[in-house]
């Protein structure tokens, strides 16, 4: 098993965001993680997500998130484990560089509950 390390961040502001969309918000934090890599390819990535089939209506969120980040043929994943899914997403991008599998993989978790009321965000 290869050592992993992290090499970039990103993260948008918490909070009633109502002037972006669950698009804008990943894309903020994918985009301000890959400058601080400095890398210019990603192997693959995988995104957290609990909610965006009911919230958004979308199910594939990780090929249409790698398609706006300017990516459209890289392997997208979208993993679902309630609260914990950044985590999982984390966990798969770690396993899939320990294992020689990729070098550079994006992991990430991004959620929009304010655009709905809170009967269905709960």
């Amino acid at each position: 098993m290869r050592d992993v390390a992290v090499v970039g961040v990103g993260m948008t502001k918490f909070g009633e965001i109502w002037e972006k969309s669950f698009r804008d918000l990943y894309v903020e934090a994918a985009l301000a993680a890959i400058d601080d890599a400095g890398v210019d390819r990603l192997d693959s990535m995988h995104i957290g997500c609990m909610t965006s089939g009911l919230f958004v209506g979308q199910e594939h969120v990780g090929s249409l998130m790698a398609d706006y980040l300017g990516q459209p043929n890289l392997a997208a994943s979208r993993v679902e484990s309630a609260c914990a899914s950044g985590g999982l997403a984390f966990r798969q991008a770690f396993i899939e560089v320990a294992s020689g599998m990729s070098d550079i993989v994006m992991a990430g978790g991004v959620e929009k509950m304010t655009d709905i009321g809170s009967d269905g965000a709960t």
